[in-house]
């Protein structure tokens, strides 16, 4: 029996076990923070990863609320289906998603850490994963995981709550230590596999890994200090690089971290800043956040065939905001944006023939809604918007899924569906409509492939233990 067919019996199992314990077990969740903490998921959580106010404390407090515990464990396990629009690759008669239109096994996590000590804590994530949609192969490595000490301080009697929270924080996914949902890290859609066709072929730095030279953030370890003043005002000043010394195992696995760091495509020059400041204010059942985020990063050039001292430079200025009413019964809503602006200097692609442009700037507009019944029944719209200068040869004109017209200009609309018979388990069906890829809606790549050909239904089910 192969591995696809392997997974595909797990898919199934998993559904049926998960229906099973939709229609018999009560609407209690005992995940790792939860046995910690002694609440249940929804203290925590609008709807997974969407924090309340009560989970940006724990984990600005550095996940040491509550009691440690002997078995610091959880599990998730994430099945999905994938269907395209159109899963042809017009300009060669390709499929292009081969394994879309069956069930299959997404991703198995294995989540360990919580509290350490009173000043110490962590969040660690291992995970077994889809290199991509369909039939792609599975691939083990460390994911989002990171490190946190803290101090707190009172101004007044000391039997009051602190006021202010200062901490450091190491972990290995650039905007994984946020708490609002704007940032790349957290902000919807929220399924690692969600498009199974053609996509855009530009994104920010700062959102991670692309198709044109852009390392993105996951390669690199990054260690900072924050500061949490009066549940009021949050400010962040990290550094990202290379991983070194015992620091390495944090990237070195296999999945999205499978080249070795040593090559030059791998390697952030010396250290990247990454900062963010944040206004936050809560009253009553609802919580609003307003803020800025960036860096500025210059990689090693992604080729044998140039110096490794040849750097490519990439900066990135954000500006994010984001509400949300608690109540709890019957309704619950939230709302998410963000627009990033990045100006990059790619002068070693230029001068090899892989860019039209030495210069070349990108806009990246997020917004999101979400509303839930009786924290049971949930729906969610996005919209997200790409635009900026064109450059032919970085954006592959004249090639399958490229812009014909060296355009990044991309817009898509994600709706999802969400039914949570439990706190910790989720049934999920989404659509992603493009009415705009790669610069145009019909032909974009000039080799008959169509926008709303990459039209994209996904359904999932995933359920943490």
């Amino acid at each position: 029996m192969t591995l696809n067919r392997v997974a595909r019996w797990l898919a199934f199992g998993l559904a049926a076990g998960a229906a099973w314990l939709a229609f018999s077990a009560p609407a209690q969740a005992i995940p790792l923070f939860a046995r910690q903490t002694g609440h249940n998921c929804a203290a925590c959580h609008i709807s997974f990863p969407e924090l309340t106010a009560y989970g940006r404390e724990f984990k600005l407090n550095g996940y040491t609320f509550g009691e440690a515990q002997p078995l610091p464990l959880a599990f998730a396990v994430m099945a999905s289906y994938t269907k395209v629009s159109d899963n042809t690759d017009h300009s060669s008669g390709a499929v292009l998603c081969d394994g879309c239109g069956t069930a299959h096994i997404d991703q198995a996590s294995l989540f360990f850490g919580g509290k350490l000590s009173e000043n110490i804590g962590m969040f660690g994530q291992y995970s077994v994963a889809h290199t991509g949609p369909g039939e792609g192969a599975y691939a083990a490595s460390e994911d989002n995981t990171e490190f946190r000490w803290v101090h707190r301080f009172s101004s007044g009697d000391a039997t009051l709550e602190p006021d202010t929270v200062v901490g450091l924080n190491l972990n290995n996914n650039l905007t994984m230590q946020d708490v609002w949902n704007a940032v790349p890290q957290w902000r919807y859609p929220w399924f690692p596999e969600s498009q199974g066709g053609f996509g855009p072929v530009a994104a920010p730095f700062i959102d991670g890994p692309d198709a044109n030279g852009a390392i993105g953030p996951q390669r690199a370890v990054g260690i900072g200090a924050y500061i949490w003043w009066h549940k009021t005002v949050y400010a962040e000043l990290s550094c990202y690089r290379k991983p070194w010394g015992p620091f390495g195992w944090l990237v070195n696995g296999a999945g999205n971290n499978s080249q070795a760091v040593t090559q030059p495509s791998d390697v952030i020059q010396n250290c990247a800043p990454y900062y963010r400041a944040a206004y936050s204010r809560d009253w009553g059942y609802n919580s609003f956040e307003v803020g800025i985020f960036g860096i500025h990063a210059n990689t090693f050039y992604d080729s044998a065939a140039l110096n490794s001292a040849q750097t490519q430079n990439f900066n990135d200025y954000a500006i994010d905001t984001q509400y949300q009413y608690n109540k709890g019964e019957p309704w619950i809503f939230s709302g998410a944006a963000s627009f990033i602006h990045e100006t990059s200097g790619i002068q070693p692609l230029f001068q090899n023939g892989q860019s039209s442009n030495a210069n070349n700037n990108l806009s990246e507009f997020n917004i999101k809604g979400t509303a839930y019944y009786q924290r049971q029944y949930g729906v969610s719209l996005g919209y997200t918007s790409i635009t900026g200068s064109s450059d032919a040869i970085l954006y592959g004109q004249g090639s399958a899924g490229g812009s014909a017209t060296g355009s990044p200009a991309s817009n898509f609309w994600d709706m999802e569906l969400n039914y949570l018979p439990l706190q910790n388990l989720r049934f999920t069906l989404s659509y992603t409509a493009f009415t705009k890829l790669n610069g145009g809606s019909s032909n974009f790549d000039g080799l008959g492939n169509n926008a709303s050909g990459q039209n994209t239904w996904y359904g999932a089910i995933w359920w943490a233990f």
